[in-house]
């Protein structure tokens, strides 16, 4: 195994072999190439030039294919999964690189304004995106998923890239990998482990990225119906899918979902489970997922 750090967060790479630093290098640059373009923290980013746009701008293709999934992703989720909470997460507090305790402050000096990623206009011939000047876009966990998916092309047949929870794992022993599940309430602790083979893997939680505003504790992860952070039943979710990218818009929704629409979303998907820690009781398997060790 070798490690790297990139998009704030510890990558790990399996590989094995002679090979694995060469493919470790590969991996980290793959990720330096995304961070550089998609980065909201960095004011040299493809993605700060066009939040900061105040006309139509031409984009490169990565990013218009970027833009061009999330729309989808907004449209399948009926708009819980929408980029355009970048200027909610602002307004919240998250307005730069997360650190502990770098974001805490004693009061809020802004108001989260309603947006929708369906504002934005793309133009697939001119690969122009037109943005609504008030509206901020961050792609954050998506993008992390989506490079996950990416650098996995550089992998073995055996091996797993695993990106601060949203992961690829490929071949393994004969069963697949083993994968322990933590309890958000206890990190030293795991509430299950699942089998996963050729799949991918993301968590989504708000018990790691949390800040205080006065006497309120807020999180990263964001109801696009309220521009708050979301208020739910669930204190973790994960989800296993064909890639990182969809496993991560899927735990992020079902989170922000809930349990019980949560578990209507993923009945809807044959080829996707998930793990869900509610905040009162045991956890919850349901869809494509193989429960190991409760």
């Amino acid at each position: 195994m070798a490690t790297f750090r990139a998009m704030n967060t510890d990558v790990a790479v399996f590989a094995g072999g002679p090979d694995e630093p060469s493919v470790t290098d590969a991996v980290a640059r793959t990720f330096a190439a995304a961070e550089r373009r998609f980065s909201r923290f960095r004011d040299d980013s493809e993605l700060a030039c066009l939040n900061r746009a105040r006309e139509p701008m031409i984009v490169s293709p990565e990013m218009f294919a970027a833009l061009t999934a999330a729309r989808r992703y907004v449209e399948l989720t009926r708009g819980i999964f929408d980029p355009a909470i970048g200027g909610a997460l602002i307004a919240l507090g998250y307005d730069r690189s997360f650190a502990p305790g770098a974001l805490d402050r004693e009061a809020s000096d802004h108001a989260p304004r309603a947006a929708s990623f369906l504002d934005v206009r793309l133009d697939a011939t001119r690969r122009e995106v037109t943005r609504p000047i008030a509206l901020q876009l961050d792609l954050g966990g998506m993008i992390k998923g989506r490079t996950v998916d990416e650098a996995a092309a550089w992998l073995p047949r055996h091996g797993a890239i695993d990106a601060g929870g949203d992961a690829v794992l490929r071949g393994g022993d004969p069963d697949g990998w083993l994968v322990g599940i933590e309890d958000p309430r206890d990190a030293a602790r795991l509430i299950a482990t699942v089998r996963v083979r050729d799949r991918a893997i993301a968590t989504s939680a708000a018990n790691r990225r949390r800040w205080r505003v006065a006497r309120a504790m807020r999180h990263h992860l964001v109801d696009p119906r309220t521009q708050h952070s979301a208020a739910t039943d669930l204190l973790q979710v994960t989800i296993l899918a064909p890639t990182a990218e969809l496993a991560d818009v899927l735990a992020k929704t079902v989170f922000v979902l809930g349990a019980e629409a949560g578990q209507d979303l993923i009945a809807g998907w044959k080829d996707v489970g998930a793990i869900l820690v509610p905040s009162t009781g045991p956890f919850i398997a349901c869809g494509a997922v193989d429960v190991v060790t409760p």
